[in-house]
């Protein structure tokens, strides 16, 4: 009876081994996102990892022979990267605000201040100090939407990953 005990459980452990899916769970807990093989709390997101690298435990390996499992590590990526493209959106959006409010201080142009930039009018002045405006934050705004493309396209390349 032991010896078929112990034969059933190698070949559960061989069945196993040969998994083309992993569960993983995430759970945030104290604001620390966590993953676990089990659920970790009510609202576990279950997250199923394909193709993943198994390690076997009780092979030997040597120092020099890396281990990764691309699966979470790609994962943990798309993560940041929908982390970083969210910031960034809202670096852009604070820069359109900082912007407007600019454009309408400018806006309200008085003929002494005019006079003092120089211009020959309140029009002029509006237009010289508009365009220095736009000169200043167009190129962070391109800057930031260039960055948010990058980072789009890693994200694409990671999650085509087999």
């Amino acid at each position: 009876m032991a010896k078929l005990i112990l034969l059933l459980c190698c070949l559960g452990a061989c069945a196993a081994s040969m998994a083309n899916e992993v569960t993983v769970y995430k759970c945030t807990i104290k604001g620390v996102p966590t993953f676990s093989q089990t659920p970790c709390a009510e609202d576990a997101q279950m997250i199923t990892l394909r193709n993943v690298n198994i390690m076997q435990t009780n092979t030997p390996q040597s120092e020099n022979t890396p281990v990764a499992d691309t699966s979470v590590d790609d994962y943990l990526a798309v993560q940041q990267i929908e982390r970083d493209i969210v910031q960034l959106e809202l670096k852009i959006k604070q820069y359109q605000q900082e912007y407007a409010q600019k454009k309408q201080q400018i806006d309200y142009m008085t003929q002494d201040k005019a006079n003092r930039l120089g211009a020959s009018s309140i029009a002029n002045a509006i237009t010289t100090e508009t365009a220095a405006l736009k000169q200043r934050f167009d190129p962070q705004i391109k800057q930031a939407q260039q960055q948010i493309e990058a980072l789009t396209q890693k994200k694409q390349q990671l999650s085509q990953q087999p």
